[in-house]
Protein backbone atom coordinates (compact mmCIF):
# COMPACT_ATOMS: atom_id res chain seq x y z
CA UNK A 1 0.00 0.00 0.00
CA UNK A 2 1.36 3.69 -1.22
CA UNK A 3 0.14 4.91 1.99
CA UNK A 4 0.60 4.19 5.70
CA UNK A 5 -1.21 7.21 7.64
CA UNK A 6 -4.76 8.15 7.47
CA UNK A 7 -6.34 11.60 8.73
CA UNK A 8 -9.72 10.85 10.05
CA UNK A 9 -11.91 13.95 9.73
CA UNK A 10 -15.24 13.87 11.80
CA UNK A 11 -15.34 16.65 13.79
CA UNK A 12 -19.08 16.51 15.44
CA UNK A 13 -18.96 13.49 17.09
CA UNK A 14 -22.24 12.48 17.31
CA UNK A 15 -24.14 9.05 19.88
CA UNK A 16 -25.47 6.38 17.52
CA UNK A 17 -24.32 4.15 14.67
CA UNK A 18 -21.99 6.49 13.53
CA UNK A 19 -20.02 6.59 16.68
CA UNK A 20 -20.03 2.59 16.47
CA UNK A 21 -18.79 2.67 12.98
CA UNK A 22 -16.53 5.05 13.03
CA UNK A 23 -15.11 2.81 16.03
CA UNK A 24 -15.20 -0.47 13.75
CA UNK A 25 -13.26 1.24 11.43
CA UNK A 26 -10.45 2.46 13.14
CA UNK A 27 -10.09 -0.92 15.22
CA UNK A 28 -9.78 -2.41 11.96
CA UNK A 29 -7.26 -0.42 10.09
CA UNK A 30 -5.10 -0.12 13.05
CA UNK A 31 -4.73 -4.37 12.48
CA UNK A 32 -3.72 -3.25 9.18
CA UNK A 33 -0.63 -1.28 10.54
CA UNK A 34 -1.84 1.84 9.34
CA UNK A 35 -1.10 5.34 11.72
CA UNK A 36 -4.32 7.17 12.02
CA UNK A 37 -4.87 10.58 13.29
CA UNK A 38 -8.26 11.60 14.11
CA UNK A 39 -9.75 14.49 14.09
CA UNK A 40 -12.63 15.24 15.97
CA UNK A 41 -14.60 16.32 19.22
CA UNK A 42 -15.06 12.91 21.01
CA UNK A 43 -12.98 13.06 24.28
CA UNK A 44 -13.13 9.50 25.52
CA UNK A 45 -12.24 6.66 22.84
CA UNK A 46 -11.01 4.39 24.62
CA UNK A 47 -8.28 2.96 21.78
CA UNK A 48 -5.17 1.92 23.14
CA UNK A 49 -2.36 2.21 20.09
CA UNK A 50 0.95 3.45 19.60
CA UNK A 51 -0.30 4.43 15.59
CA UNK A 52 -3.46 6.36 17.30
CA UNK A 53 -2.99 9.71 17.75
CA UNK A 54 -6.64 12.06 18.41
CA UNK A 55 -6.82 15.84 17.83
CA UNK A 56 -9.65 16.56 20.13
CA UNK A 57 -11.78 19.57 19.40
CA UNK A 58 -13.92 21.49 22.17
CA UNK A 59 -17.54 20.59 21.54
CA UNK A 60 -19.33 23.36 19.58
CA UNK A 61 -23.10 24.17 19.56
CA UNK A 62 -23.00 24.73 15.76
CA UNK A 63 -21.91 21.70 13.38
CA UNK A 64 -20.40 24.81 11.31
CA UNK A 65 -18.22 26.37 13.49
CA UNK A 66 -16.57 22.72 14.29
CA UNK A 67 -16.35 22.06 11.12
CA UNK A 68 -14.50 25.46 10.39
CA UNK A 69 -12.67 24.61 13.90
CA UNK A 70 -11.46 21.03 12.33
CA UNK A 71 -10.54 22.76 9.50
CA UNK A 72 -7.78 24.75 11.11
CA UNK A 73 -6.57 21.76 12.81
CA UNK A 74 -6.32 19.74 9.51
CA UNK A 75 -4.35 22.66 7.76
CA UNK A 76 -2.03 22.33 10.63
CA UNK A 77 -1.52 19.03 10.51
CA UNK A 78 -0.97 18.66 6.90
CA UNK A 79 1.38 21.74 6.83
CA UNK A 80 3.22 19.79 9.97
CA UNK A 81 3.71 16.88 7.67
CA UNK A 82 4.54 18.65 4.39
CA UNK A 83 7.65 20.31 6.62
CA UNK A 84 8.50 16.54 8.05
CA UNK A 85 8.02 15.28 4.11
CA UNK A 86 5.74 12.96 5.48
CA UNK A 87 2.67 14.14 3.61
CA UNK A 88 3.44 11.59 0.50
CA UNK A 89 3.05 8.74 2.78
CA UNK A 90 -0.58 10.22 3.84
CA UNK A 91 -4.31 10.53 2.69
CA UNK A 92 -7.64 12.16 4.33
CA UNK A 93 -10.50 10.44 5.15
CA UNK A 94 -13.26 12.56 5.74
CA UNK A 95 -16.61 11.53 7.53
CA UNK A 96 -18.60 14.36 7.88
CA UNK A 97 -17.96 18.61 7.05
CA UNK A 98 -17.03 16.86 3.75
CA UNK A 99 -16.12 20.39 2.13
CA UNK A 100 -14.35 21.90 3.97
CA UNK A 101 -11.92 18.71 4.34
CA UNK A 102 -12.01 19.01 0.03
CA UNK A 103 -10.92 22.50 0.34
CA UNK A 104 -7.94 21.99 2.39
CA UNK A 105 -6.81 18.64 1.53
CA UNK A 106 -7.17 20.03 -2.43
CA UNK A 107 -4.72 23.14 -1.25
CA UNK A 108 -1.89 20.60 -0.14
CA UNK A 109 -2.50 18.41 -2.86
CA UNK A 110 -3.44 15.70 -0.87
CA UNK A 111 -5.32 12.66 -1.52
CA UNK A 112 -8.90 12.93 0.25
CA UNK A 113 -11.55 10.13 0.31
CA UNK A 114 -15.32 10.96 1.43
CA UNK A 115 -17.78 9.50 2.95
CA UNK A 116 -21.23 10.69 2.44
CA UNK A 117 -23.66 9.59 4.78
CA UNK A 118 -27.00 10.84 3.30
CA UNK A 119 -29.09 11.30 0.22
CA UNK A 120 -27.75 14.62 -1.53
CA UNK A 121 -31.02 15.46 -2.59
CA UNK A 122 -33.10 14.97 1.37
CA UNK A 123 -32.38 18.22 2.77
CA UNK A 124 -33.88 19.84 -0.91
CA UNK A 125 -36.78 17.41 -1.16
CA UNK A 126 -37.78 17.85 2.35
CA UNK A 127 -40.27 20.69 3.18
CA UNK A 128 -39.75 20.26 6.61
CA UNK A 129 -35.61 21.43 6.43
CA UNK A 130 -35.18 25.06 5.42
CA UNK A 131 -34.80 25.22 1.62
CA UNK A 132 -32.37 27.68 0.65
CA UNK A 133 -29.69 26.39 3.39
CA UNK A 134 -30.38 22.95 2.22
CA UNK A 135 -29.88 24.71 -1.88
CA UNK A 136 -26.57 26.03 -0.83
CA UNK A 137 -25.66 22.85 0.74
CA UNK A 138 -26.49 20.60 -2.34
CA UNK A 139 -24.70 22.80 -4.66
CA UNK A 140 -21.67 23.51 -2.63
CA UNK A 141 -21.14 18.97 -3.04
CA UNK A 142 -22.24 19.60 -6.39
CA UNK A 143 -18.74 21.15 -7.27
CA UNK A 144 -16.50 20.59 -4.64
CA UNK A 145 -17.56 16.21 -4.63
CA UNK A 146 -15.83 16.59 -8.13
CA UNK A 147 -12.27 17.02 -6.98
CA UNK A 148 -12.45 14.21 -4.68
CA UNK A 149 -10.25 10.96 -5.41
CA UNK A 150 -13.10 8.79 -4.09
CA UNK A 151 -16.34 8.94 -2.44
CA UNK A 152 -18.12 6.43 -0.70
CA UNK A 153 -22.04 6.03 -0.01
CA UNK A 154 -23.58 3.78 2.05
CA UNK A 155 -26.75 3.07 0.15
CA UNK A 156 -27.17 1.91 -3.49
CA UNK A 157 -29.49 4.33 -4.08
CA UNK A 158 -27.69 7.30 -3.04
CA UNK A 159 -24.88 6.08 -5.09
CA UNK A 160 -26.94 6.25 -8.09
CA UNK A 161 -28.36 9.42 -7.46
CA UNK A 162 -24.80 10.68 -6.93
CA UNK A 163 -23.85 9.19 -10.20
CA UNK A 164 -26.00 11.30 -12.00
CA UNK A 165 -25.29 14.64 -10.47
CA UNK A 166 -21.71 14.27 -10.75
CA UNK A 167 -18.74 14.25 -13.28
CA UNK A 168 -16.95 12.18 -10.72
CA UNK A 169 -17.69 8.72 -11.08
CA UNK A 170 -15.66 7.28 -8.87
CA UNK A 171 -18.36 6.37 -6.16
CA UNK A 172 -18.94 3.44 -4.75
CA UNK A 173 -21.69 1.92 -2.36
CA UNK A 174 -20.26 0.61 1.17
CA UNK A 175 -22.85 -0.65 3.76
CA UNK A 176 -22.25 0.24 7.24
CA UNK A 177 -19.72 -2.02 9.41
CA UNK A 178 -22.10 -1.90 11.59
CA UNK A 179 -22.27 -5.53 13.33
CA UNK A 180 -20.29 -7.75 15.32
CA UNK A 181 -22.11 -10.63 14.88
CA UNK A 182 -25.89 -12.03 14.01
CA UNK A 183 -27.98 -12.58 16.53
CA UNK A 184 -29.85 -16.15 16.07
CA UNK A 185 -32.04 -16.27 19.52
CA UNK A 186 -35.85 -15.21 18.79
CA UNK A 187 -37.20 -13.24 21.82
CA UNK A 188 -40.77 -14.45 22.75
CA UNK A 189 -41.65 -12.38 25.33
CA UNK A 190 -42.45 -8.98 24.83
CA UNK A 191 -44.20 -6.00 26.41
CA UNK A 192 -46.36 -3.67 24.77
CA UNK A 193 -44.07 -0.90 23.24
CA UNK A 194 -43.80 0.51 20.08
CA UNK A 195 -39.81 1.81 19.74
CA UNK A 196 -37.75 4.07 18.17
CA UNK A 197 -34.44 5.43 18.34
CA UNK A 198 -32.54 8.13 17.07
CA UNK A 199 -31.82 11.98 17.12
CA UNK A 200 -34.49 13.86 18.08
CA UNK A 201 -34.26 16.30 14.58
CA UNK A 202 -36.87 16.75 11.66
CA UNK A 203 -35.38 14.96 9.38
CA UNK A 204 -36.10 12.12 11.68
CA UNK A 205 -40.01 12.31 11.62
CA UNK A 206 -40.77 11.75 14.75
CA UNK A 207 -43.66 13.83 14.69
CA UNK A 208 -45.55 11.76 12.25
CA UNK A 209 -45.13 8.49 14.91
CA UNK A 210 -46.28 10.32 17.52
CA UNK A 211 -49.33 11.68 15.55
CA UNK A 212 -49.90 8.15 14.68
CA UNK A 213 -49.31 6.97 18.19
CA UNK A 214 -51.82 9.46 19.02
CA UNK A 215 -55.02 8.34 17.16
CA UNK A 216 -53.42 4.72 18.25
CA UNK A 217 -53.94 5.32 22.13
CA UNK A 218 -57.86 6.91 21.30
CA UNK A 219 -58.27 3.51 19.44
CA UNK A 220 -57.65 1.83 22.70
CA UNK A 221 -54.89 -0.23 21.45
CA UNK A 222 -52.71 -0.97 25.15
CA UNK A 223 -49.64 0.27 23.21
CA UNK A 224 -46.90 2.60 24.53
CA UNK A 225 -44.15 4.33 22.80
CA UNK A 226 -40.61 4.67 23.94
CA UNK A 227 -38.50 7.48 22.01
CA UNK A 228 -34.55 6.86 22.71
CA UNK A 229 -32.39 9.63 22.02
CA UNK A 230 -31.96 13.11 22.27
CA UNK A 231 -31.70 16.48 20.38
CA UNK A 232 -32.82 19.73 19.47
CA UNK A 233 -36.27 18.38 19.47
CA UNK A 234 -37.23 17.63 22.40
CA UNK A 235 -38.60 20.77 23.12
CA UNK A 236 -41.46 20.36 20.39
CA UNK A 237 -41.93 16.51 21.46
CA UNK A 238 -42.36 16.93 24.82
CA UNK A 239 -44.75 19.91 24.35
CA UNK A 240 -46.62 17.09 21.59
CA UNK A 241 -47.06 14.54 24.93
CA UNK A 242 -48.08 17.40 27.11
CA UNK A 243 -50.95 18.88 24.61
CA UNK A 244 -51.96 15.13 23.62
CA UNK A 245 -51.99 13.86 27.41
CA UNK A 246 -49.93 11.36 26.57
CA UNK A 247 -47.72 11.30 29.11
CA UNK A 248 -48.17 7.88 30.33
CA UNK A 249 -48.03 6.28 27.19
CA UNK A 250 -44.68 7.91 25.99
CA UNK A 251 -41.65 7.61 27.67
CA UNK A 252 -38.38 9.71 26.44
CA UNK A 253 -35.06 8.01 27.28
CA UNK A 254 -31.66 9.96 26.72
CA UNK A 255 -28.84 8.06 25.20
CA UNK A 256 -27.98 4.79 26.82
CA UNK A 257 -25.45 1.81 26.53
CA UNK A 258 -28.01 -0.92 27.25
CA UNK A 259 -29.93 -0.34 24.07
CA UNK A 260 -30.26 -4.10 23.35
CA UNK A 261 -32.96 -4.29 26.37
CA UNK A 262 -35.60 -1.95 24.35
CA UNK A 263 -34.54 -4.12 21.49
CA UNK A 264 -35.43 -7.18 23.04
CA UNK A 265 -38.10 -6.06 25.37
CA UNK A 266 -40.04 -4.63 22.38
CA UNK A 267 -42.74 -5.63 19.90
CA UNK A 268 -42.54 -3.12 16.69
CA UNK A 269 -39.32 -0.83 15.63
CA UNK A 270 -40.12 2.45 13.92
CA UNK A 271 -37.88 4.82 11.69
CA UNK A 272 -39.94 7.56 10.34
CA UNK A 273 -37.54 9.36 8.86
CA UNK A 274 -38.17 12.14 6.26
CA UNK A 275 -34.75 11.31 4.20
CA UNK A 276 -31.84 9.03 5.54
CA UNK A 277 -28.20 7.99 4.81
CA UNK A 278 -28.82 4.21 5.54
CA UNK A 279 -30.11 3.56 8.74
CA UNK A 280 -28.33 1.51 11.19
CA UNK A 281 -31.12 1.14 13.40
CA UNK A 282 -32.89 -0.67 10.91
CA UNK A 283 -29.85 -3.04 11.05
CA UNK A 284 -29.89 -3.50 14.92
CA UNK A 285 -33.50 -4.26 14.96
CA UNK A 286 -34.03 -6.76 12.27
CA UNK A 287 -30.62 -8.36 14.57
CA UNK A 288 -33.32 -8.66 17.41
CA UNK A 289 -35.68 -10.38 15.50
CA UNK A 290 -38.02 -7.09 15.46
CA UNK A 291 -40.86 -6.36 13.32
CA UNK A 292 -40.11 -3.10 11.52
CA UNK A 293 -41.20 0.06 9.86
CA UNK A 294 -39.88 2.15 7.65
CA UNK A 295 -40.49 5.16 5.39
CA UNK A 296 -40.16 5.49 2.13
CA UNK A 297 -37.98 8.11 1.73
CA UNK A 298 -34.75 7.52 -0.47
CA UNK A 299 -32.35 5.60 0.18
CA UNK A 300 -31.40 3.52 2.68
CA UNK A 301 -33.62 2.08 4.74
CA UNK A 302 -35.92 0.36 2.19
CA UNK A 303 -32.77 -1.66 1.40
CA UNK A 304 -32.28 -2.54 4.62
CA UNK A 305 -35.47 -4.23 4.69
CA UNK A 306 -35.50 -5.65 1.30
CA UNK A 307 -38.32 -3.17 -0.30
CA UNK A 308 -40.65 -4.46 2.06
CA UNK A 309 -39.69 -8.40 2.10
CA UNK A 310 -37.71 -8.02 5.59
CA UNK A 311 -40.40 -5.50 6.80
CA UNK A 312 -42.77 -3.28 6.39
CA UNK A 313 -42.58 0.78 3.98
CA UNK A 314 -44.90 3.47 4.76
CA UNK A 315 -45.54 6.37 2.90
CA UNK A 316 -43.52 8.88 3.58
CA UNK A 317 -44.69 11.99 6.24
CA UNK A 318 -47.78 10.11 6.45
CA UNK A 319 -49.64 9.36 9.62
CA UNK A 320 -52.16 7.27 8.71
CA UNK A 321 -50.21 5.03 6.53
CA UNK A 322 -47.73 4.56 9.01
CA UNK A 323 -51.10 3.76 11.67
CA UNK A 324 -52.23 1.49 9.19
CA UNK A 325 -49.17 -0.45 9.45
CA UNK A 326 -48.62 -0.62 13.33
CA UNK A 327 -51.80 -2.21 13.10
CA UNK A 328 -51.11 -4.66 10.89
CA UNK A 329 -48.14 -5.57 12.52
CA UNK A 330 -50.36 -5.97 15.96
CA UNK A 331 -53.38 -7.93 14.55
CA UNK A 332 -51.16 -10.03 12.57
CA UNK A 333 -47.92 -10.46 14.43
CA UNK A 334 -46.74 -13.91 13.14
CA UNK A 335 -46.73 -12.43 9.62
CA UNK A 336 -44.95 -9.58 10.99
CA UNK A 337 -42.24 -12.46 12.49
CA UNK A 338 -42.06 -14.05 9.25
CA UNK A 339 -41.16 -10.64 7.41
CA UNK A 340 -38.83 -10.59 10.19
CA UNK A 341 -37.00 -13.67 9.87
CA UNK A 342 -36.32 -13.23 5.76
CA UNK A 343 -34.86 -9.27 6.86
CA UNK A 344 -32.69 -10.96 9.59
CA UNK A 345 -31.51 -13.06 6.93
CA UNK A 346 -29.66 -10.56 4.58
CA UNK A 347 -27.36 -8.88 7.15
CA UNK A 348 -24.38 -10.28 6.50
CA UNK A 349 -24.32 -7.38 4.33
CA UNK A 350 -23.55 -5.01 7.36
CA UNK A 351 -20.93 -7.54 9.22
CA UNK A 352 -17.65 -5.04 10.02
CA UNK A 353 -14.82 -7.02 8.44
CA UNK A 354 -16.71 -7.70 5.56
CA UNK A 355 -17.58 -4.21 5.00
CA UNK A 356 -14.15 -2.87 6.23
CA UNK A 357 -12.15 -4.81 3.70
CA UNK A 358 -14.44 -2.63 0.73
CA UNK A 359 -12.70 0.59 2.83
CA UNK A 360 -9.27 -0.92 2.70
CA UNK A 361 -9.57 -2.08 -1.14
CA UNK A 362 -10.57 1.67 -1.89
CA UNK A 363 -7.51 2.71 -0.03
CA UNK A 364 -5.41 0.50 -2.35
CA UNK A 365 -6.57 2.10 -5.49
CA UNK A 366 -5.22 5.29 -4.51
Amino acid sequence: MKYNQIILFYPSFEKGGVEKILINLVLFLLKKKLKIILISSKINIDIKNKNFQQKILKKQNSRLYSAIKAGFTLRKILKSLKKNDELKNTFVLSLQSNSIAIIISKIFRTKIIIRNSENILGGIASKDENFIKSSMIFFQKLILYNFCDYIITNSIGSQEIMKKFLFNKKIKCIYNPYLKKIYNKKISKKKNNILFVGRFVKQKGIIYLLQAFNILVKRNYNFNLLLIGDGPDKKKILNFIRLNKLKKRVKIVGWTNKLSKYYLESKIFVLPSVYEGLGNVVIESLNYFLPTIVSNCKFGPSEIVLNGKGGYIFENKNKDDLLNKITEIIDNYNIARKKTIIGHKSLKRFLIKQQCEKYFAIFNKL
